[in-house]
């Protein structure tokens, strides 16, 4: 605790040990071990960050929005047949090497949907009765299948602490649904303290913490502490398609947007679909102040989100949809 205190106040956390004399002898080596793994350095780093963010996303920031210029992206819309028909042809060739990999995010549990475990495991309702995990299994069984070669599509799954177990129970029983075991690598995304608006990291009762997920900017530090980019990098892959767990339309390792992006010699690409109105509850891809991010619909007033281009289309109409692609160069120098 002499130790322990002094870092405590550095960083105005000095309140977790209000109760301190309250405890137990067992209480307080248990609470102490718990306290001594928070990096305070790094947790007060990622609150002044997010509180930076906030207050930027206070501020107007429709007068700084440019839409996306024409050469950094395409449409599928817009290309023709034989341009599809080569992309697609190029993506399964980069399949069929073994160079492409699928990573899912996926540490929510279905609260929204009703059940207490995870979003992956739903039964949506098709009559086929298959849940979403089994959906997206299928999916990378037939693109192996269309791409030959006896490939295989690795499939990283990052889940939370909360689905991690219930996930690994959930493949085993249903045999990775065809898949082999060794191309399903779950791993766990880390937990962070919860914090007040002030920067208080919020106690769960006298001798404990209140944690949760790290969300999906903590799929860098995931990939990196446990070494799923070296497993990747064992495995000679070179591309990776990442998407989130409830997309039930996702086309996984689609051929075409790999392709697209390998094409254009991209890092890291997003794929999106057009607003389907200008108030629809989606982000958009754009830049912002010369720099390219997501900006949430709250973000942006009504008469920036009405604003209509030269054809009558909505200037900024790239609904975000967690659907990226990423080289493992570019990760691997990310995650460093």
């Amino acid at each position: 605790m002499e130790t322990i205190k002094p870092q405590l106040e550095k960083y105005g956390q000095e309140h977790l040990v209000k109760f301190w004399n309250e405890l137990s002898k067992a209480e307080q080596s248990g609470y102490l071990a718990e306290l001594k793994k928070l990096n305070l350095e790094e947790i007060t780093g990622y609150f002044k960050n997010a509180q930076e963010t906030l207050k930027a996303a206070s501020n107007k920031i429709d007068d700084l929005l440019q839409p996306l210029p024409s050469d950094v992206y395409g449409s599928f819309q817009d290309s023709s047949p034989e341009q599809l028909a080569k992309y697609y042809e190029k993506g399964l060739k980069l399949i069929a090497e073994n160079k492409v990999c699928v990573l899912l995010l996926a540490g929510g549990q279905g609260t929204r949907l009703g059940v207490k475990y995870p979003k992956g495991m739903y039964n949506v309702g098709l009559p086929s009765g298959k849940t979403l995990y089994q959906l997206q299994a299928e999916r990378i069984l037939k693109l192996q299948k269309l791409a030959g070669n006896n490939c295989s599509i690795p499939w990283y799954i990052m889940t939370s602490d909360h689905t991690k177990e219930s996930t690994e129970l959930f493949f085993e029983k249903h045999n990775y649904f065809g898949l082999k075991k060794e191309n399903v690598v779950i791993f766990q995304q880390f937990l962070l303290p919860c914090m007040t608006f002030d920067g208080k990291i919020i106690n769960n009762a006298k001798n404990s913490l209140a944690m949760a997920p790290d969300g999906n900017g903590g799929l860098y530090k995931a990939l990196r502490e446990h070494e799923i980019l070296q497993d990747m990098k064992s495995r000679d892959i070179q591309y990776i398609h990442a998407y989130c767990v409830d997309n039930i339309l996702v086309k996984m390792a689609d051929p075409i947007f790999i392709a697209y992006c390998v094409d254009k010699k991209a890092d890291c690409g997003a794929k999106v679909v057009k607003k389907a109105f200008p108030t629809e509850p989606v982000g958009v891809v754009c830049k912002v102040d010369g720099r390219f991010q997501v900006v949430e619909y709250s973000e942006i007033t009504t008469s920036t989100a009405e604003k209509q281009d030269n054809n009558g289309q909505l200037l900024f109409n790239a609904g975000n949809i967690c659907n990226h692609f990423f080289t493992l160069s570019f990760l691997d120098a990310v995650c460093k």
